[in-house]
C-alpha cells in the first residue's frame, strides 16, 4: 500500500477555527495518514498557536514565495518520504473515507493523480441567483463536470491527490501563480497538471466524485462582487497558463464548457421561470451570461496586455572588500531561483555601495561580481571602536506578540562587537504571554520585562525609557537584525560630541523574497543613504525651505539613538504618536523634529545597521501605505498643536512639499518601479489627509488614558511592571 501525505496550506487568523476542523477530519480518516503536514504561509501567530494545538501535525512555516503555490510547494518538500501527496484546503472538511478513496486508485501505475467531488457549505445559504454552474468560483464542484468516476484534465485544488514521484519528475506549482492572501487568481493546479501530462503523456488523472470534501462558503464569497473579481480573476489566470506553457489546445475543457454546459444553464433557468415560476431562474441565467462575459474580457485583456516581466526574488549579501568574493548559489526552495543580487559593499564596518547585478544563475562567478565592484575605492579598514571614554549604552526593543521576530533580533543583539549595558524589551499589550515566557526563559538576567498595557509605539518607547539608567539609549524594532557593530556605530557619534541628541543609521532589507518587499525598498525602504550627514538649526542647515519638516530624511524609527536628557528635556516621545494609536505612525519623526528644533545635532550614520524584514504580502500594502501617510500627516498636526505659529511655516512650505512628493522632479516618484501599483500612492496621499483627525482623535485619548487610576494595579501597570 503507498504512504500517503496530507498537505493543507493557511495564512488567515480569521480561518483558524475552520482550519482546526480540516486538521481534526484528516486526523480521523479511516485509511489514516501516513503523515499530515499543516504548512503556516508567513503568519507567526497563527503558525505558533496551529503548532500548540495540534502536536498530531507537523505545522511548518512555508519557506517559499509567499502564495498558495509556495506553500504547497513546502508542503511536498516536507512529505519527501510520502508515495502520495493529498491535499486539503484550510477551509473545507473531508469524509471519513475521503483518503481511503483516493488511495485505491492508485493501484493501477498508469494514474498519476486522482481528484474528489467538492460539495459547497453555504454559511448564510445558497443565493437564488448563484448558478450551479458557476461553483467554481468558491471552489466547489460544478455543472459540467463528471457525475461518475473517470479521466480528467485537472481536478479541483481543494480536494487532489498525485504521486510524489510527479513532482520529482516535473517540478512543483509555478510559483507567482494561483492565490496569494485576498487576491482571487487560481489556476495553479490547472498548469501544473498540463506540464505532468505532457511529460507523461500515457498517464491518467481521476476524478472520483465519491471521494468527497465539503467546502465551507462565508456569506463574503456570495456577493455578486466576489463573483465578479473571482470570474475576472479566472480569466487572467487562464491566460497566465497558455502564456507560461503555450497551452492554448488544452483548454478543450473549457471550449466544451461554454459550448454545451452554459447555454443549457441559461435554458435551464429560463424555464425555471416558466415551468416552476421560480424568479431565480432569470437571475441565475442572467449570472451565467454576466460571468462568461467576465472571464472572456478579461482573459481576452490579459492576452494583449503588456505584462510586467515574472518577478523573481533577489538575493541579498554583505561582501567586504578586503575579503576573498566567494561563489555566490541563486538557488532557493521552490521552482523559482533568484535572479539577481543585492550587495552591500563593505570595507570593515564601512558601508562603500549598494551593487546590484542581474544573473541568469545558477552560481554567480567570483568575476563577475568583481567586475561589478572595481571600480570602487579602497578605504582604510575602520573598527567601530573608538578611542576615548564609554558611556553605558542602553537598548529598548518594543514588542506585541511576535516572539520569533524578537528571539532572532536579541539574538543578534548579544552576538555585538559592544554589548550593551542594558537592555529592556517592552511588551505593548500583547494578547499572549509568549513574549514574557521567551524572556524569563532564555534571557532572564540579560534582558529586562517591561509591561505596557496601553497600545502605541509611542507610549511603549516612553515606557523603555523609564526603565534605563544609561544616557545613551538605542530603539529597534522587533522585525530586524542587528549588524555585529550596530551599538559600537551608534553610540560613537554622541560619546565624541555632547551636543549630538539623536542618532539614525542605516536601515537595509533582510530579504527580498516578494514583489511587495521589492516595492517596500524601491518605494524609499528605510535606508537613507551611505553617507554621513549631520543636521542642527546652524551651520549644518540643509537649504531647503522644508527643513527641518521633512522629517522623514533624518531616519526611520527602526533605527535610531538619543540621549535620554536631551529627549526627556524636549518631552520624550508623544504617547498620541505611533503604531497601536489612532494615529497609526509618527512618533519617530516628532521626536526627530524635536531634537533638532531644541537645538540638538541629529547624525545620520551610516555604519549603524540594521537588516528589516519588510512586509511579505502584497494584500497588507495598502494599509501600510495609508498608516505611513496617516503617521506623517499626523506628526505635522502635532507640530501645529505644540506651537501654533509653525502653521504659516508651513503654509509656506506647502508648494515646496508637492513637488517634493509628486512633481515633475521628485525622487520619491522616480524610484519606484514601473510596476508599483498607483493606488498606493494615492493611499499614501489619502493617509496625510486623514492624518490630522487621526491624531486629534489619538491625542483626545491620549489625555484620558493618562488621567489617573485608582488601585494597586493600576498604579503597577503606570509603572510598567508585570
Amino acid at each position: 500500500m503507498s504512504s500517503i501525505a496530507v498537505v493543507i496550506c493557511a495564512y488567515s487568523d480569521e480561518r483558524r477555527q475552520q482550519l482546526g476542523a480540516a486538521i481534526g477530519s484528516v486526523l480521523n480518516q479511516t485509511r489514516r495518514p501516513d503523515r499530515v503536514v499543516v504548512v503556516i504561509d508567513h503568519n507567526e501567530g497563527l503558525l505558533r498557536a496551529i503548532q500548540a494545538s495540534f502536536p498530531g501535525a507537523d505545522v511548518i512555516a512555508n519557506d517559499a514565495a509567499q502564495g498558495l503555490s509556495g506553500a504547497r510547494n513546502t508542503g511536498v518538500r516536507a512529505a519527501k518520504s510520502a508515495d502520495v501527496i493529498a491535499f486539503l484546503d484550510d477551509d473545507a472538511v473531508a469524509e471519513p473515507d475521503w483518503l481511503a478513496r483516493l488511495a485505491s486508485h492508485y493501484a493501477d501505475p498508469r494514474v498519476i493523480g486522482v481528484g474528489g467531488k467538492v460539495l459547497p457549505l453555504w454559511q448564510g445559504g445558497r443565493p437564488r441567483w448563484f448558478p450551479e454552474e458557476f461553483q467554481w468560483v468558491v471552489g466547489c464542484s460544478y455543472r459540467g463536470m463528471p457525475e461518475t468516476l473517470g479521466p480528467v484534465r485537472n481536478p479541483i485544488g481543494c480536494n487532489m491527490s498525485f504521486r510524489r514521484s510527479v513532482f520529482d519528475a516535473v517540478g512543483g506549482f509555478r510559483e507567482g501563480m494561483g492565490r496569494s492572501g485576498q487576491d482571487a487568481a487560481g489556476c495553479e493546479e490547472t498548469e501544473w497538471c498540463i506540464r505532468a501530462r505532457q511529460r507523461y503523456p500515457d498517464s491518467i488523472i481521476l476524478y472520483d466524485p465519491e471521494a468527497m470534501v465539503h467546502h465551507q462558503v462565508t456569506p463574503e464569497r456570495t456577493r455578486w462582487d466576489y463573483f465578479r473579481r473571482r470570474c475576472r480573476a479566472e480569466g487572467r489566470s487562464k491566460n497566465a497558463v497558455v502564456k507560461a506553457i503555450g497551452a492554448t489546445n488544452k483548454l478543450g475543457s473549457e471550449r466544451a464548457y461554454v459550448a454545451r454546459t452554459l447555454p443549457v444553464g441559461v435554458a435551464r433557468g429560463l424555464l425555471d421561470m416558466v415551468i416552476r415560476m421560480d424568479v431565480g431562474g432569470p437571475m441565475r441565467a442572467g449570472a451565467i451570461v454576466a460571468g462568461l462575459a467576465y472571464t472572456v474580457t478579461s482573459y481576452v485583456a490579459a492576452k494583449f496586455s503588456r505584462s510586467p516581466p515574472a518577478f523573481r526574488p533577489i538575493k541579498i549579501v554583505s561582501l567586504d572588500q578586503a575579503k576573498p568574493v566567494p561563489p555566490i548559489d541563486l538557488t532557493r526552495p521552490g521552482d523559482v531561483s533568484y535572479g539577481s543580487l543585492f550587495c552591500l559593499v563593505r570595507s570593515g564596518v564601512r558601508p562603500l555601495a549598494i551593487v546590484e547585478l542581474e544573473h541568469a544563475g545558477p552560481v554567480v562567478d567570483p568575476a563577475d561580481l568583481l567586475a561589478k565592484i572595481a571600480s570602487l575605492r579602497s578605504l582604510p579598514p575602520v573598527t567601530a571602536v573608538r578611542e576615548g571614554p564609554k558611556e553605558t549604552v542602553a537598548v529598548v526593543i518594543a514588542t506585541r506578540d511576535r516572539a520569533d521576530s524578537l528571539n532572532r533580533c536579541l539574538t543578534s543583539l548579544f552576538d555585538q562587537t559592544r554589548v550593551p549595558d542594558e537592555v529592556v524589551v517592552v511588551d505593548n499589550a500583547p494578547a499572549t504571554t509568549e513574549t514574557a515566557e521567551l524572556i524569563s526563559t532564555q534571557y532572564r538576567g540579560r534582558v529586562k520585562y517591561a509591561f505596557e498595557p496601553t497600545p502605541g509605539l509611542g507610549r511603549a518607547h516612553n515606557t523603555g525609557l523609564r526603565h534605563v539608567s544609561s544616557d545613551i539609549v538605542l530603539f529597534t524594532d522587533d522585525d530586524v537584525v542587528l549588524d555585529r557593530h550596530w551599538v559600537a556605530a551608534m553610540a560613537a557619534p554622541m560619546e565624541e560630541d555632547s551636543a549630538v541628541g539623536c542618532v539614525t543609521g542605516l536601515i537595509l532589507p533582510a530579504e527580498l523574497e516578494t514583489r511587495a518587499q521589492v516595492w517596500t525598498e524601491r518605494h524609499g525602504g528605510f535606508g537613507k543613504g551611505l553617507q554621513r550627514r549631520v543636521y542642527d538649526l546652524n551651520a549644518n542647515r540643509p537649504k531647503s525651505v522644508l527643513f527641518p519638516f521633512t522629517a522623514g530624511q533624518f531616519g526611520s524609527g527602526a533605527n535610531m539613538a538619543f540621549r535620554a536628557s536631551a529627549l526627556r528635556r524636549v518631552g520624550g516621545f508623544d504617547s498620541a504618536l505611533g503604531a497601536g494609536t489612532l494615529a497609526r505612525g509618527g512618533d519617530d519623526l516628532a521626536a526627530f523634529f524635536a531634537i533638532v528644533a531644541g537645538g540638538y545635532r541629529l547624525v545620520y550614520q551610516p555604519e549603524g545597521i540594521i537588516w528589516h524584514y519588510h512586509r511579505r504580502g502584497e494584500e497588507g500594502m495598502r494599509r501600510q501605505a495609508y498608516c505611513y501617510g496617516m503617521g506623517l500627516g499626523a506628526y505635522l498636526t502635532k507640530i501645529v498643536v505644540d506651537e501654533p505659529r509653525r502653521a504659516l511655516q508651513l503654509a509656506a512650505a506647502f508648494p515646496a512639499g508637492i513637488l517634493h512628493m509628486a512633481g515633475p522632479t521628485s525622487e520619491k516618484t522616480a524610484r519606484l518601479p514601473s510596476d508599483y501599483p498607483r493606488r498606493l500612492i494615492w493611499m499614501e496621499r489619502l493617509g496625510i489627509l486623514a492624518g490630522v483627525p487621526g491624531y486629534l482623535r489619538s491625542l483626545a485619548k491620549r489625555r484620558r488614558d493618562d488621567r489617573p487610576q485608582g488601585g494597586l494595579a493600576a498604579r503597577r501597570h503606570a509603572e510598567g511592571e508585570v
